[in-house]
């Protein structure tokens, strides 16, 4: 997801003079043939022309041919209870085109009837995968009566390579489409990571928030990452790493990872919201290529996210899901001096190199590393306890930043360490957090790791917030929370569902959370 390239072209094949003049005439053919075909398909199975459309916008400036043969509108389209088409998902090379809209589409062709909708935002490069990188959610989710009968799923596509406020104008559009196609019916948003970020900005036109239902929002950066802040980083290196190669070769990293992700500096890049951003002033490596600048709070904290942040927005409407991996930062100093040295091979063979070489879960255990020792002022180390003030991070956010935390209790609760979880729990202000142990970035939407090493495989995970309360699989969470009523007209509250309640989704029992 977040070491992805982003699409490329093919070259044509070549071909004789004479096999091209063949296959332009049966092409030609072949779109009057279609062409017949879709002015009568349009004839009976179109809007009327003043209906709002939520199809995506066909691909322009493609290399190939005019003539290219395509699919008949009715077989990419389908039917809704109000007569407006909406697009099945795009597949294949059609993935591989940059979007250069917010597009909506609907996951199947059953009639909407007596549902409300369901949108699903996807996170950094999930434009370019199948499904969005939804399907396995999807296909638990959809194995549940209960949510079947209250909800119809439909996807966003957006440009994630693009900045927040490129796509925020048009996904408002395609939501208000959406809520009105949908007769007017709020809708519940699940966001995965800066999809999330998206939604929320969003919500802060009270339009936009009158129309949602809930927001779930998994990994958000609400806060953003001091990963994405790029002086802030390069001195956390300057200052942890001891030979000077070494931090050639970490700055270099992450100069070419953020050349190709420009967006994420830009936009989700720390906010100070816990006031833990030092003022070292200008820094240099003796090695030309090594981390060098000037750090200051004035020129790293993230004046726009405070904005967005401050907007009234009634966050009793937000699930936010926050998780952390396990790494030697939070064991004792004494224990983590020890076992470093013995450990390295097996974290190099295992870690370091497979994130050089692409794999996702190696690279976010390389950087839930590296945020866990971002520098900071000496007044925060001494009252979080521990210099590690962001070793509870899923590799791309803190935890802090991903479930929300209000600014009066980042600055008070420093989460330097497990036990730090459950002092937040009369201290968030969204309608419900919940807090994962030993999960990455990427396992709330049911991606593997390779190795154990990386994050815990799916097995029954506890709310560190809630520890109290009966653990499940992550999938069987996020039911839950889904089905359980929400909005609102409910109580702010950090507390999980006690399970009292269940339904049973392919002769499995899950807990359905109560109304409280």
């Amino acid at each position: 997801m977040y070491h992805q390239t982003g699409p490329t072209r093919s070259r044509p094949a070549l071909k004789t003079k004479s096999r091209n003049s063949l296959l332009q005439i049966e092409k030609i053919v072949c779109l009057a043939i279609i062409s017949l075909t879709n002015a009568a398909s349009i004839a009976l199975l179109s809007p009327p022309a003043d209906a709002r459309s939520l199809t995506s916008r066909p691909v322009v400036g493609s290399s190939k041919s005019s003539l290219k043969l395509t699919k008949p509108d009715f077989l990419a389209t389908s039917i809704s209870t109000n007569g407006n088409t909406y697009s099945l998902p795009p597949t294949g090379r059609d993935l591989k085109q940059r979007p250069t809209d917010v597009q909506i589409y609907e996951r199947d062709t059953t009639p909407l009837g007596d549902r409300s909708p369901f949108l699903m935002v996807h996170g950094l490069r999930g434009e370019y995968q199948p499904a969005f990188r939804w399907q396995k959610l999807q296909d638990y989710l959809t194995k549940s009566p209960a949510f079947n009968t209250r909800y119809k799923i439909y996807t966003m596509r957006y440009s994630s390579l693009d900045r927040i406020g490129f796509n925020l104008d048009s996904y408002k559009n395609a939501f208000a489409r959406l809520y009105d196609n949908c007769q007017q019916r709020p809708i519940t948003v699940l966001a995965l990571s800066m999809g999330g970020n998206l939604a929320y900005e969003a919500m802060t036109d009270k339009t936009i928030e009158a129309k949602t239902q809930r927001l779930f929002t998994f990994g958000t950066p609400f806060h953003g990452s001091p990963l994405f802040a790029g002086e802030w980083l390069d001195y956390s290196i300057y200052r942890r790493f001891s030979f000077p190669w070494t931090r050639v070769e970490r700055k270099l990293t992450y100069q070419f990872y953020f050349r190709e992700n420009k967006q994420l500096r830009d936009d989700l890049s720390w906010d100070n919201v816990d006031n833990a951003i030092p003022n070292p002033g200008k820094f240099r490596s003796l090695l030309p290529l090594g981390p060098s600048g000037e750090l200051t709070v004035g020129n790293t904290t993230n004046e726009r996210l405070i904005q967005v942040n401050e907007r009234p927005v009634d966050k009793r409407k937000l699930v936010t899901y926050g998780g952390y991996m396990l790494n030697p930062y939070l064991a004792r100093r004494d224990k983590r001096i020890l076992e470093s040295p013995f450990l390295y091979p097996f974290f190099a063979f295992f870690t370091s190199f497979p994130a050089h070489f692409g794999r996702e879960h190696a690279a976010l255990s390389l950087i839930n590393k590296d945020m866990s020792c971002v520098q900071t002022t000496k007044e925060v180390e001494q009252k979080a306890g521990s210099p590690f003030i962001y070793v509870l991070n899923d590799g791309i956010a803190p935890l802090s930043s991903a479930i929300f935390l209000p600014k009066e209790a980042a600055r008070e609760q420093y989460l330097a360490f497990e036990n730090d979880v459950e002092k937040l729990k009369n201290k968030v202000d969204v309608g419900q957090a919940r807090v994962f142990r030993n999960i990455d970035h990427l396992t709330f939407i049911g991606s593997k790791p390779k190795t154990k090493i990386t994050a815990a495989l799916h097995f029954p995970l506890k709310d560190e917030l809630n520890p109290q309360d009966q653990p499940r699989e992550m999938f069987a969470w996020i039911l839950d929370d889904v089905l359980a009523p929400g909005g609102n007209n409910d109580q702010v509250t950090g507390r999980l569902a006690d399970g009292k309640n269940a339904t049973t989704v392919k002769g499995t029992r899950v807990k359905v959370a109560p109304a409280r």
